[in-house]
């Protein structure tokens, strides 16, 4: 009885990571290929190169959250927690920009698309969270060790994950502003926000692949940001060529360092 409880969740856990994985995909395509049509609609007006390149980064950011996803879904529970982490952080995180979005630049944003974007945050927010606690929040008994190199690594990539992200929370104005020709707006802040917030997020997966005892799974965190890479890499390609009235030649230099 108890065991046929135990695989009904995993089988649930696992429709749910589905779904998650195939929502999240679609919406990481729409804004990779069209985040001219993307920002424009969020914006209600006609927006700029940078706009597109942002909203294009954080498409990438979301295929790559989704391939984790997908990958994770017949995983055991601690793999698992990455998943949830890395839709309850973003959550959070997005739900304190519409908040700051709504009482500092209440025009920025029609309110019903900030209205639908509260609930969707919550609902997504409380259905991790419910999973996560269900599942009993399992992020491995111990410290598995494998190659030093390799661990180091884990450890940088989430160190860098953390500082990149935190930099674009903090001043996505900053980073930008000697790469841009363009004059750039609150609209432009919130994009590299958002995108801050998903690399914050990221470091969930390689801090907590130091826990998993199956090999496939850690290689999974290579993999991600391999992909979360090649997004990025080929948006900024795509932007130094195709939007050529919003970036300069900076546009290269600041990006081994930012990207």
């Amino acid at each position: 009885m108890e065991a046929g409880h135990c695989i009904l969740c995993s089988m649930a856990a696992s429709c749910v990571l589905v779904a998650d994985a195939l929502f999240t995909a679609f919406t990481g395509f729409l804004m990779f290929f069209a985040p001219d049509k993307v920002a424009n609609y969020v914006f209600d007006r006609q927006t700029d190169g940078v706009h597109w390149h942002l909203v294009r980064c954080v498409g990438g950011q979301l295929l790559a959250g989704a391939f984790v996803t997908i990958r994770f879904r017949n995983s055991n529970k601690t793999a698992q927690t990455s998943c949830h982490i890395l839709r309850i952080i973003p959550s959070i995180i997005v739900l304190m920009l519409i908040f700051q979005c709504r009482s500092v630049t209440p025009e920025l944003i029609a309110s019903e698309y900030l209205d639908f974007a509260k609930y969707f945050c919550f609902g997504a927010l409380a259905l991790h969270i419910v999973m996560l606690v269900s599942s009993g929040w399992p992020i491995g008994t111990s410290l598995l060790p494998g190659s030093r190199i390799g661990d180091c690594l884990y450890q940088l990539d989430a160190i860098a994950s953390i500082c990149i992200g935190v930099a674009w929370l903090t001043f996505p104005k900053w980073l930008l502003h000697r790469q841009v020709i363009i004059s750039m707006d609150e609209s432009h802040e919130l994009c590299g926000r958002v995108m801050g917030a998903l690399f914050v997020t990221s470091y969930a997966v390689s801090a907590h692949a130091l826990h998993w005892t199956s090999k496939k799974d850690r290689m999974v965190a290579v993999d991600s940001r391999v992909v979360c890479c090649l997004c990025i890499l080929s948006a900024q390609v795509w932007s130094q060529f195709a939007y050529l009235d919003s970036w300069s030649g900076g546009h290269w230099n600041c990006s081994f360092l930012v990207f």
